[in-house]
């Protein structure tokens, strides 16, 4: 490698003594991170031959907190409703969660309303990882207590929760069962999209982590590229998921005219996803071309029974929609596919140069 590629980083000179090797670490890195009382740090040899150096398991941890002013009237716009309001500070909750923040406090000069308090317990319970850790009448404190997830573990939990949650609902309107079941089926059907919920905000926080410290991508293997693919993916299956409960909302209003007619087409739009499901992690980019080619002539010809305004139109549309984004997520697996191997043989490429 010639000299230039190495123009942003820090140089050091290396010490040898009886044969081991030594360089000394930055003054401010360590003081930072508290090398002085852990005595330790951790060493990973990448792909590359790089070396990785971590103090210890929380040293990619965003150090700073954030913090949610909850009086309301003091803050408020005067064109801003305080229901609105609230809402708009749950939401900021909720974001300082996906983009990575370690501590989040929420806080009131005067006492928390209950019902304040109950919501920001509810909505912590629904964050991967985050639980409050003090709490008094004028603030609550919430913290991250987990120290790693498995990027591929979690989606794979995600496209079986949503498979699951499909599956529940065919099986509603396979049984034709009466209203009163629908309602209690269908808010057991809500509570599972509520877990789905989850697992993308937590996928969606540890890409963001992942983005913002490119060195914990490459400790545990995963490009800036996958992360991408990972975040695009997640959206889309949890999209799925919000159609389904659609669909099953729509059961308890408006009962299905031709019931033969819907479950043909949900259990069409079920294979898709299982097709989805069964090759996700291969490496079958031609598989995904296929099935992307069905999905686009099964949706012409739904969209046809749309037009004709067909008596249970209200159906085929979210069965359309979900059949669509399955085709969205076999895209982007294909450029998933593509992408790992550019990135596999740009690492050979590299090897091979270094052996010569």
């Amino acid at each position: 490698m010639a000299l230039s590629e190495f123009d942003q980083f820090e140089q050091k000179k290396v010490q040898e003594v009886k044969g081991s090797y030594y360089i000394y670490l930055p003054k401010s890195w360590c003081k930072k991170y508290g090398v002085a009382e852990d005595k330790r740090i951790f060493l990973k040899q990448l792909a590359d031959d790089s070396l990785l150096i971590r103090s210890n398991s929380k040293a990619l941890e965003m150090e700073t907190s954030y913090t949610i002013d909850l009086d309301i009237d003091m803050e408020r716009p005067d064109d801003c409703s305080k229901e609105e309001y609230i809402d708009y500070l749950f939401n900021l909750y909720l974001t300082a969660y996906i983009i990575g923040y370690h501590t989040i406090i929420l806080k009131k000069r005067t006492k928390i309303p209950l019902k304040v308090k109950n919501r920001i317990h509810k909505m912590t319970r629904k964050l991967y990882g985050m639980v409050v850790i003090s709490e008094s009448e004028t603030q609550i404190v919430v913290e991250e207590h987990l120290d790693e997830i498995d990027l591929r573990v979690m989606s794979k939990q995600l496209l079986n929760k949503v498979g699951l949650l499909m599956g529940n609902f065919v099986e509603m309107v396979e049984e034709d069962s009466i209203i009163e079941e629908v309602e209690d089926m269908v808010d057991e059907l809500i509570e599972q999209d509520n877990q789905i919920d989850e697992h993308r905000y937590a996928i969606e926080r540890y890409v963001h982590q992942i983005l913002t410290y490119p060195t914990l991508g490459r400790f545990i293997n995963v490009s800036s590229v996958e992360c991408l693919h990972y975040s695009e993916n997640t959206r889309l299956i949890e999209r799925i998921g919000d159609h389904i409960t659609k669909l099953a909302k729509l059961l308890k209003m408006q009962p299905i005219e031709d019931r033969p007619f819907v479950l043909k087409h949900l259990h069409g739009m079920v294979q898709y996803y299982h097709t989805i499901q069964d090759y996700y992690w291969r490496k079958d980019s031609l598989k995904f071309f296929s099935l992307t080619r069905d999905i686009k002539e099964y949706s012409i010809e739904i969209k046809q029974l749309i037009f004709e305004n067909h008596p249970d139109t209200e159906y085929l549309i979210p069965i359309r929609r979900v059949c669509n984004i399955c085709g969205d997520i076999a895209e982007i697996r294909i450029n998933d596919i593509l992408a790992r191997q550019q990135a596999a043989e740009s690492d050979n490429h590299h090897k091979t140069k270094k052996s010569e």
